[in-house]
């Protein structure tokens, strides 16, 4: 009669203790892989939004935020079909699937992107000269999901800007007027007086 060999008790306690392991050092690294690859899907959305952003500059006398009749925004106010998507993107569609960053998991009107509305308070039109480099001015950045909304006006950045979606050490992507696009800390966003404001008013003097 012949004898089977098989594990003993201790030695499958061992080889699950292994596997444990293993599991607990290898899902904080798969983790981190797939915020990664969440933010560089999101960064490459934001990008796409940037060359249609200046397509349409290119088209409007360098005016890169679409804008209504009498000035007004064309966002969360007006109906889907006339928002600012439409205004950009061919065929027109306000709901473009770039409009959504993979990190964003439920976005409010099907978008996770803010456009800066101090550049239309400031007259600043793409390729127009300023004493500001376009590398350093914010055209779009991501929201928090549930504001519904398309548009950050001055004094919202602590409110509605998401400022951390891809973790504490990298905070959220953000879109320049040259087309680059780069994650940053909220402190690296907030330029000049006004949070987004590159052309902030100089104080007052007594």
């Amino acid at each position: 009669m012949t004898h089977r060999k098989a594990f003993t008790l201790v030695e499958l306690l061992v080889v699950i203790g292994i596997i444990a392991l293993l599991i607990s050092v290898l899902l904080p690294a798969l983790s981190n892989a797939q915020r990664q690859s969440r933010m560089v899907a999101c960064q490459a959305n934001e990008r796409q939004i940037g060359i249609h952003l200046i397509m349409y500059a290119n088209e409007n006398r360098g005016q890169i935020i679409p804008l209504g009749p009498g000035g007004i925004h064309l966002g969360g106010g007006v109906p889907r079909d006339q928002r600012w998507p439409t205004k950009v993107f061919k065929p027109p569609r306000w709901n473009h699937p770039v409009l959504i960053c993979p990190a964003d998991l439920d976005p409010a009107e099907e978008h996770s992107y803010l456009l800066n509305v101090h550049l239309v308070d400031n007259g600043i039109r793409f390729g127009s000269t300023k004493a500001v480099s376009p590398s350093e001015i914010i055209v779009a950045g991501e929201k928090k999901s549930e504001y519904m909304d398309y548009h950050m006006d001055p004094g919202q950045f602590d409110s509605i800007v998401e400022q951390y979606r891809h973790g504490l050490y990298a905070g959220s992507n953000y879109l320049y007027m040259d087309g680059h696009v780069a994650n940053g800390m909220p402190k690296e966003a907030k330029i000049g007086i006004d949070p987004w404001n590159p052309a902030p008013t100089p104080p007052a003097t007594p």
